[in-house]
């Protein structure tokens, strides 16, 4: 009967907020303006997953009482998305609670409503698997098509371009004790520890003052390669040869604070991928993984400046 009762009253506190969510469109300091930054942290059910994890006996019984976890889950999903609907665009695109509702979906749900990882349901098409040719170049679509295809999803998405770059780079700063030099130094020391050969590397900063004359923020870019893997990934497709090299970024904001960042990409993100053809194969999924890790392995370096 209590879990009932700390249910019922946990919803009606979520409801509770609705009311305000109708002044959140108003002008700060009209009349009868109550509005405040939205932020999914006031939604009771934000703090469902933590109580179920750290819990256990919580979950049983609301199970018990016949309400599931799974719908105590979706439910408080819910209540995050009505925030990023609802709320001023500005605030709820904010990195933090953008952050804060992005994590409130709950993979494992979403897993368990489709059966399991890979298999499609006739609601969400996929295609069949396909037996293609190692190092096969995949037919692609126009460039009006391309176009049009980017400009609709960029028509939708309340994200601006900085945002998506921002979203798209793996990035660390790095300690102010750790001078530009010193983290290239660590770099390469532990990028030949791991095996990862160093291919290339591009002084832009130098580039650029040569040009214009002018000092400019200091910018390298660093290359750096295990071959073996190139292969095996260039077969799975050929068109993966605009990422390699992996590159690895240091360099200098506006503030004179340094940064080494690259571009992040993580095969986890393909765990729920319904299209059969989107499953790697096990040697290459193990080897996309430590060369992402390797990648993290030699960012951290140069951010602390450790050998």
């Amino acid at each position: 009967m209590l879990v009932r009762v700390i249910a019922i009253v946990t919803i009606a506190l979520s409801l509770s907020i609705a009311p305000a969510v109708s002044q959140e469109n108003c002008v700060a300091g009209e009349p009868d303006c109550n509005a405040a930054p939205a932020s999914p942290l006031q939604n009771p059910f934000y703090l469902f997953p933590w109580m179920a994890n750290t819990a256990p006996s919580i979950t049983s019984n609301i199970n018990a009482q016949g309400m599931s976890s799974e719908w105590m889950n979706m439910q408080w999903m819910m209540m995050m998305a009505n925030h990023f609907m609802n709320a001023p665009i500005d605030e709820a695109t904010r990195f933090n609670i953008l952050d804060a509702m992005l994590r409130a979906a709950n993979t494992q749900m979403l897993e368990g409503m489709f059966g399991g990882p890979n298999q499609a349901r006739m609601w969400i098409p996929s295609q069949n698997k396909r037996e293609v040719p190692a190092n096969t170049v995949s037919d692609s679509i126009s460039d009006e098509a391309k176009r049009n295809l980017y400009q609709s999803m960029m028509m939708f998405s309340p994200l601006s371009l900085r945002d998506m770059i921002s979203i798209m780079a793996d990035k660390m700063a790095v300690a102010e004790d750790v001078s530009f030099d010193d983290a290239i130094e660590s770099m390469r020391l532990r990028a030949n520890e791991i095996n990862f050969k160093f291919v290339g590397h591009s002084p832009l900063w130098k580039d650029i003052t040569a040009i214009t004359g002018e000092e400019t923020p200091r910018v390298e870019i660093f290359n750096f390669c295990d071959a073996m893997v190139a292969r095996k990934v260039l077969d799975y497709a050929p068109e993966f040869i605009v990422f390699i090299p992996c590159r690895i970024a240091l360099l200098e904001d506006a503030e004179g604070k340094l940064w080494v960042m690259t571009l992040d990409w993580d095969v986890n993100w393909l765990n729920l991928a319904q299209n059969p053809n989107s499953v790697l194969d096990k040697e290459l999924r193990e080897e996309a993984i430590r060369i992402r890790d390797g990648m993290r392995y030699i960012m951290e370096g140069a951010a602390t400046g450790d050998f």
